[in-house]
């Protein structure tokens, strides 16, 4: 577990449960301007960012224009739809600076749901509580502007 920044992203579990989980997750290393993924492109893994910058694009319905929606910082999570089975990206996401990423893919979280039910217990909620601050986010946004 001697990976840069992983005791900081997975820092909501307790030790023994971050060195299960680093036995599961893969880095990545994506270089500034590079794409982490695509809208359409496949989702079987989730990814949490531990360094560096994402950005996060939406199809905006005018031709094949994109707009930002999102910026990650250390920490955040991406992807988490692609831990649902045959889920299609539906965003893209950019690397605004060189970023070092670790990943969780659906197979690995299947597999260790037969083994560790708690700590997939503990990443689903995780993941859950971060999706409904975005989506309060949003909301919050939204109510803004109408």
């Amino acid at each position: 577990m001697e990976q840069k920044g992983y005791a900081e992203v997975f820092s909501f579990l307790d030790v023994e449960k971050q060195k299960r989980l680093a036995s599961l997750v893969t880095e990545v290393t994506l270089e500034q301007g590079a794409f982490l993924f695509e809208v359409g492109d496949p989702a079987a893994e989730v990814f949490f960012l531990a360094q560096g910058r994402l950005s996060v694009y939406k199809k905006t319905g005018f031709h094949r224009k994109m707009q930002v929606v999102a910026i990650l910082d250390p920490g955040a999570m991406v992807g988490e739809a692609g831990l649902l089975a045959g889920h299609i990206r539906g965003v893209s996401v950019r690397g605004i600076e060189a970023s070092h990423l670790f990943c969780l893919g659906r197979q690995a979280l299947e597999a260790l749901e037969q083994t560790d039910s708690q700590l997939v217990t503990q990443l689903l909620k995780r993941l859950l509580l971060i999706s409904s601050l975005r989506l309060a986010k949003t909301t919050e946004r939204l109510a803004q502007v109408l």
